[in-house]
């Protein structure tokens, strides 16, 4: 059986026709594989997409709050600081006043003083007591007994 050359062509021709047909549906099938597959990756980035939007609107809704903190933190600084001078002005006078009423203190007590609450120099608690019935002028009497509708 001889094959003449027409039939090995034809047949070669068949062959190559059937490998082509072969090849297109294998690259088909890889394209259409390629082809979801970037579908995918679209639909995935298009989600981070969104989730980054989200994120930049938080982080912009969060700079907002911290700018508001911001200013009302230095608002109470500026009140603290302003309440801090009117403390130290205050201890600073209170320094002062102190030092003038410890000088008074520290020097001898003034006549008229010492004779509205005098009482006898003496350690008997008798007399002591007795010199306290002794009123001096404008002295607060002693309290009395009391009164026995009461």
């Amino acid at each position: 059986m001889s094959f003449s050359p027409l039939v090995a062509a034809g047949g070669l021709v068949v062959v190559l026709s059937l490998w082509a047909v072969d090849h297109t549906t294998q690259l088909n099938k890889l394209a259409m594989s390629q082809n979801a597959d970037l579908r995918k990756s679209v639909e995935a980035s298009e989600a981070n997409n969104q989730l980054l939007k989200r994120a930049l609107l938080n982080r912009e809704a969060t700079l907002t709050v911290l700018g508001l903190i911001h200013e009302r933190t230095r608002s109470i600084n500026a009140a603290l600081d302003g309440q801090t001078a009117q403390l130290n002005r205050s201890l600073t006078e209170l320094k002062r006043t102190d030092e003038k009423t410890n000088t008074y203190l520290a020097g001898l007590v003034p006549g008229p003083l010492g004779l509205r609450y005098a009482r006898p120099d003496t350690t008997d608690p008798v007399a002591y007591r007795a010199g306290a019935l002794v009123l001096q002028p404008g002295a607060v009497p002693p309290a009395g007994p009391a009164s026995p509708g009461k």
